[in-house]
């Protein structure tokens, strides 16, 4: 799903004053997408993804594109910190499973440098979830950058949660805790880094990343149902 033209764009908020320099990256560079997952806990391999979202980049770091959809999961028990994520049981009554969605993520990180604040969280849900459909996410680790070890490397001491960063690079960040509001945020903080200079040169990781064979869905695509962003 690409979201309408009216919605705010990952930058909105953003303070004046970050001088922008020439991208690092050319035209032939790597398109990038940034992935965020909501969960019902911290451990992959007994919690489940209950939200997913993608926001493509560019490579000068300009929004190409948002999908996110909520993602059932069985039983009737509780969804983990739902006073955190938000996220209620009737909220997933037409969410499609994770294995309906799992053509259509694949499309979505397919060919990109995949981004993520904790990236490895993220990661490692999403794989979890491909096993539990008899499938296999490609290793990542050769074509993935984390925003979190960028503000660890190239920001002023601190905390290094999602919002601190937005803070501390003037980002927005107004639907934390929502898959999508928290892509749009780390896509915030990427550009940030990129207009910083501080993006090292991608190529061979673009080329890692064009070489990776994803798995064939064994499930036709399943219509996205995204909820609205929260706005905190």
């Amino acid at each position: 799903m690409t979201i309408a033209a009216s919605s705010p764009p990952p930058t909105a908020g953003r303070e004046e004053g970050l001088a922008r320099r020439p991208s690092p990256v050319g035209c032939d560079a790597p398109r990038f997408a940034v992935v965020d997952v909501e969960t019902t806990g911290l451990d992959p391999a007994v919690t489940r993804v209950l939200e997913c979202a993608v926001v493509e980049l560019a490579s000068d770091g300009r929004v190409a594109g948002e999908w996110s959809s909520l993602v059932s999961v069985p039983g009737q028990g509780e969804l983990g910190a739902s006073w955190l994520h938000g996220i209620t049981r009737a909220m997933l009554a037409t969410a499609p499973p994770f294995a309906e969605l799992a053509s259509e993520i694949s499309a979505q990180l397919s060919g990109h440098v995949v981004v993520g604040h904790v990236l490895a969280f993220d990661l490692a849900h999403l794989a979890a979830e491909y096993t539990r459909c008899g499938l296999r996410l490609p290793d990542l680790r050769g074509v993935g950058i984390c925003t979190r070890d960028l503000a660890r490397a190239h920001l002023p001491p601190g905390p290094r949660s999602l919002v601190a960063c937005c803070r501390a690079l003037g980002v927005a960040c107004p639907a934390a805790h929502t898959a999508l509001g928290d892509a749009r945020a780390t896509a915030a903080i990427f550009q940030a880094f990129i207009e910083l200079g501080v993006i090292p040169e991608l190529r061979a990781m673009a080329e890692h990343a064009a070489s990776l064979n994803w798995p064939p869905s064994t499930h036709g695509p399943s219509q996205a149902v995204p909820r609205p962003v929260r706005r905190s």
